[in-house]
């Protein structure tokens, strides 16, 4: 391979290499398309007949007839269809190649960017028998002889060329119109924006891309504005250095009294009261903390966020937090995280005593840390420590209790208005299967509410590797199933569930497969187990 920064040529993306490496018609969205997964390849996701929302990062789409969806590499995507209703899509996931002097290496995910965004919602009904072109690939990918891998190879180049003399058409719908206009608006939100000029970017009326505006995104033009200007505002506030006048006019408002009663009105109390709220900078650092903050009311100025890996803190506090740390995976962005704190100036940290020592000595040259001993004690003592340190016993004894209400209403959904069943926690990784219970499953699952294992276990936290053959000895009740978000695990659970010893499971045959999401399972938190006994309880009914 050559260098990748000698290959950051002036090609065009006609001169690009494309290798088809996945292929997939989704009929109905089940697991894993109905949890946010990363995308490790490009992905084109056609969508040609059905109803539903594609939620792409922190975005949701709607999502439309013949029309198609690109998805660049590290970014996550999920998929809800509607119920009884016949759906047809299909997801390519590729990759990206150049030549240059006689060297072959990959394209960067900026250099692509501007391809595969000319292609996002494109209308693909003139291309020529975009079914039976799309079915063909799919069916030749999954066949075993490798003279079907080069058809499907050479009916995918067939597919990129069609793409290709759209985009020479220039063949764009309204709602590729609408995307770019809605990019515009991330970009420019300080800038004045009215409705005439972005009805005129879209090239139709302004009632008329109101109105569609409105239906494709949930949201009013006028109130995305709002929102994206009331979310800058915050993080400027957060930092508690500027004066309201210029922050009102970085965000877009020349006058500051209208910027404050639009800000009282979108959250409820005046753009003073908020900034003195924010005074305590409090920071997050390392996994498993915010879920130990937010029981307590503590919102902090900075913590660990994305949308697949922190999914509900990202949906539910990403416009309170002004300071996004990389939450992708524990340590791998850890300099970057450091010096993000450095610049931001908390007063406070409450870290995981997991990090490393370095990430240890650089945290306490920034201020005063409480390092919250993770292994050491359990989650309802690390919650009690943190909200002790913080002067919060009484919120945090508050809570303790309502969690304890909730706990009693689990069992009498699991045991007593149920037969009780036994449990079989199941994760898939790759082509292995294992048997995972880590320590949300014991504590929770197994000791607070009182479901009984599958299998011998007297409280110790179990991850090893298990076959079909002792899943079948065992016959649990229910299988509560994690699923890691990757190709070649989501290939291989595709292959199990086409098994005779996997459908002639208890647990299968009596639709008691429950999927897992990381996010509250693999969390260890006073908030993520509170909704580990919602999800629960939606399992039970």
């Amino acid at each position: 391979m050559g260098n990748n920064n000698q290959l950051r040529t002036k090609a065009n993306a006609e001169q690009f290499i494309y290798r088809l490496t996945y292929t997939e018609k989704i009929n109905n969205a089940e697991l894993p398309h109905t949890e946010q997964q990363l995308s490790d390849t490009f992905c084109l996701l056609f969508s040609i007949s059905g109803s539903g929302l594609l939620t792409l990062n922190d975005q949701k789409w709607r999502l439309k007839n013949m029309t198609l969806y690109t998805i660049m590499p590290g970014e996550t995507f999920m998929l809800k269809t509607e119920p009884y209703q016949k759906h047809e899509l299909f997801l390519f996931r590729f990759q990206l190649y150049t030549m240059q002097d006689q060297n072959i290496g990959e394209v960067s995910t900026d250099h692509a960017r501007s391809l595969l965004n000319v292609w996002q919602f494109i209308d693909i009904s003139s291309i020529e028998q975009i079914h039976s072109l799309l079915s063909d690939m799919t069916e030749e990918w999954q066949k075993p002889e490798s003279i079907s891998f080069f058809r499907s190879q050479t009916l995918f180049q067939q597919l990129i060329l069609q793409l290709f003399t759209l985009h020479k058409e220039d063949i764009c719908d309204t709602a590729h119109a609408l995307f770019k206009t809605k990019q515009y608006i991330d970009q420019h939100s300080e800038e004045p924006l009215s409705l005439t000029s972005l009805s005129q970017m879209a090239g139709i009326s302004a009632n008329h891309y109101s109105e569609l505006f409105k239906k494709h995104f949930d949201v009013s033009v006028t109130d995305y504005i709002t929102k994206k200007r009331m979310a800058r505002a915050k993080q400027l506030m957060a930092k508690g250095n500027a004066k309201l006048k210029d922050i009102a006019l970085e965000i877009g408002y020349q006058d500051p009294y209208y910027f404050s009663r639009i800000f009282k009105k979108k959250t409820g109390i005046t753009p003073s009261t908020y900034m003195k709220s924010r005074q305590r900078k409090i920071a997050a650092y390392g996994h498993s903390i915010l879920g130990q903050l937010t029981p307590i009311h503590i919102i902090p100025y900075a913590a660990p966020l994305h949308p697949k890996w922190t999914a509900h803190d990202f949906e539910h506090y990403a416009e309170e937090i002004p300071i996004h740390l990389s939450a992708h995976r524990i340590n791998e962005h850890a300099e970057t995280n450091l010096q993000q704190l450095k610049e931001t100036k908390p007063e406070l940290i409450i870290a995981n005593d997991h990090v490393t020592a370095e990430e240890k000595q650089v945290l306490k040259t920034i201020c005063p840390v409480h390092f919250v001993p993770f292994t050491q004690l359990d989650w309802r003592a690390q919650f009690r420590q943190t909200a002790m340190f913080l002067n919060e016993t009484r919120e945090a004894e508050e809570w303790l209790l309502s969690y304890e209400e909730l706990v009693i209403q689990a069992k009498k959904a699991c045991l007593i208005d149920h037969q009780p069943k036994t449990i079989l926690p199941l994760r898939i990784f790759q082509d292995q299967l294992y048997l995972s219970v880590n320590r949300t499953m014991s504590e929770v699952i197994f000791h607070d509410i009182g479901l009984l294992p599958a299998f011998q276990n007297d409280g110790e936290l179990i991850e090893k590797k298990i076959s079909i053959h002792s899943i079948q000895q065992l016959d649990p009740d229910a299988i509560f199933l994690l699923l890691h978000k990757e190709p070649k695990t989501i290939a291989f659970y595709q292959k199990l569930k086409q098994q005779e010893a996997w459908q002639n499971l208890k647990a299968v045959t009596h639709q008691a497969v429950y999927p897992l999401t990381s996010d509250p399972w693999r969390e260890y938190t006073a908030a993520s187990h509170q909704r580990v006994i919602q999800d629960l309880l939606s399992f039970f009914p």
